[in-house]
């Protein structure tokens, strides 16, 4: 679902959450959830939010996602996806060092479960911000991403693809 804003939210009485308006829903296919898993891993990884020394697993699971670049940039292809599914942070912050990064590419292609994906997190994100809790988005999907890639993706392929152990 692409649309969870407040307004289409629900708390049910009995605790549980409620969705409403399907229309910006995409059914997302084995290869597309497999590699939105293994970037979710990537940029949750202990440090990924912060380390520069993560940024080529992360450029790399994001490429793999189908997002193409000009350049091909590994600072603009691991930074965008910590702005798009991580919490914020102080390096996030610093305008100078995002023209930088920003100026040195830009995107080229991204597929539209990336962009509906991008669209879920930032609305996420916000309504976390506005009750004053800085959310990382990859953080919390990674449970369901772990489950899906171990329920799916054979052992060996799923440790190459995110580098850990099985």
């Amino acid at each position: 679902n692409g649309d969870p804003h407040p307004g289409n939210i629900l708390m049910l009485p009995d605790g549980r959450v409620g969705l409403i308006d399907f229309g910006q829903c995409k059914a997302l296919s084995d290869e597309e959830r497999a590699g939105l898993a293994r970037l979710v891993l990537a940029l949750s990884e202990p440090g990924a939010g912060e380390a520069a020394g993560s940024n080529a697993g992360i450029a790399e699971a994001f490429a793999a996602t189908g997002v193409r670049s000009v350049n091909s940039d590994e600072a603009f292809l691991s930074t965008l996806p910590r702005l798009m599914f991580c919490g914020l942070t102080p390096e996030m912050l610093d305008r100078e060092k995002l023209r930088v990064v920003f100026r040195g590419d830009k995107v080229e292609h991204m597929p539209l479960h990336m962009i509906m994906a991008y669209r879920t997190s930032m609305l996420l994100r916000g309504l976390c911000l506005v009750l004053q809790e800085n959310v990382s988005v990859a953080h919390a999907w990674r449970p369901w991403a772990e489950m899906w890639l171990r329920e799916h993706v054979s052992s060996g392929a799923k440790a190459a693809a995110v580098g850990m152990a099985v």
